[in-house]
């Protein structure tokens, strides 16, 4: 099967234009005969979800582990909503490393298991824990069974809050995974931002004590910030009064940090941890202090060049979403795509 496109290209585009897709999936440079029109006046990547655990589910009494078949169906799922790039930020035992997912389901890149100590994380996710004199190891171990990137749980609100390891532990972690050609994603929600980032990690995830010092020492090595709002915004009305001033701080925080991000050049990612859609992360980011065609910046061309991933090199697969009504004037023509195709497989 093969298509065409005749839509205004996103997130900068300003005018239609014409693209082809061959029966291989891939982006032609030449009109391709008899082949079908997709639906919809935008085209874009395709979204992507960079902080993701499609083997978590988050219920009301904290997250819980789901078996393998689940996180395909929820792989599904999301590719239906036009996600067509999933970094899973970390699975019980590393589940996901163990998924096959088929064809039309979002690209896939695997962090393996939660690397914390006892009583560090969350139990359910933690079958075996990750001691500090084998952090290391055990890093390269989610390497060299497929993964990505490592997951390094850096600190948690249980017990005192404090780095979860030494720094010194840290370092030579990160200073192995990178000579084995992997990545750090740091799960951090203490003020141990910059002294990570120093350590050389490659993403800081949550990060609700973000800073303008650490934003700049993230502009200086590369290192990216995945905020997931949906997460850490949804705090319930139920929740204790203290619970809702810190929410109400950081949303006004984020108007600051947000934007300060953008103009420094900090890659801002789109990632929903176990709460919402990317749609809505996109519309949250735009709600605290992103210019609409930035928020969608972050959840496309943004997150494709931060993690390595093409998405219109000539003789690979492609993934696209197409869209009726554009995004950068409403942000919920993002829960409706029109056309969705992963690595040249139609799947909506």
């Amino acid at each position: 099967m093969s298509w065409s496109v005749h839509a205004v290209p996103l997130p900068d585009g300003d005018r239609p234009v014409d693209l082809w897709v061959d029966a291989a999936g891939c982006l032609a440079s030449e009109p391709v005969p008899a082949a079908e029109r997709l639906p919809g006046r935008y085209v874009m990547p395709g979204l992507v979800d960079a902080h993701a655990h499609p083997a978590v589910r988050g219920t009301a009494d904290g997250p819980v582990a789901v078996a393998g078949a689940e996180a395909l169906s929820v792989l599904a799922e999301w590719a239906a909503c036009g996600v067509c790039l999933v970094r899973d930020a970390g699975s019980p035992g590393g589940l996901v490393l163990q998924l096959d997912p088929a064809a039309g389901m979002p690209r896939l890149q695997a962090a393996g298991r939660f690397l914390a100590p006892t009583g560090r994380y969350f139990p359910e996710l933690l079958p075996e824990e990750a001691a500090e004199q084998r952090l290391t190891e055990l890093a390269l171990g989610e390497l060299a069974r497929g993964g990505r990137w490592v997951k390094l749980i850096a600190d948690f609100p249980a017990g005192p809050p404090a780095p979860t390891y030494s720094s010194e532990a840290i370092e030579a972690m990160v200073t192995a995974v990178h000579a084995a050609g992997g990545r750090v994603a740091a799960h951090v929600t203490t003020d141990q931002v910059a002294p990570l980032v120093r350590m050389g990690v490659d993403s800081i995830e949550h990060g609700t004590a973000m800073d303008e010092q650490a934003l700049r020492l993230m502009a200086q090595t590369g290192a990216a910030w995945t905020p997931t709002l949906c997460a850490v915004l949804g705090v319930p009305a139920t929740a204790p009064e203290a619970a809702q001033r810190r929410a109400v701080d950081y949303r006004r925080r984020l108007r600051e940090l947000l934007p300060l991000a953008h103009r420094l050049g900090v890659p801002i990612l789109t990632g929903t941890d176990t709460a919402g859609s990317v749609a809505r992360e996109v519309a949250l980011l735009a709600e605290h202090g992103l210019e609409p065609a930035a928020a969608l910046t972050a959840a496309t061309t943004t997150g494709y060049r931060f993690l390595g991933e093409s998405f219109d090199v000539a003789g690979r697969p492609v993934s696209l979403a197409t869209y009726q009504d554009d995004p950068r004037d409403d942000l919920a023509a993002l829960s409706s795509p029109t056309a969705v195709i992963i690595d040249g497989v139609r799947v909506r």
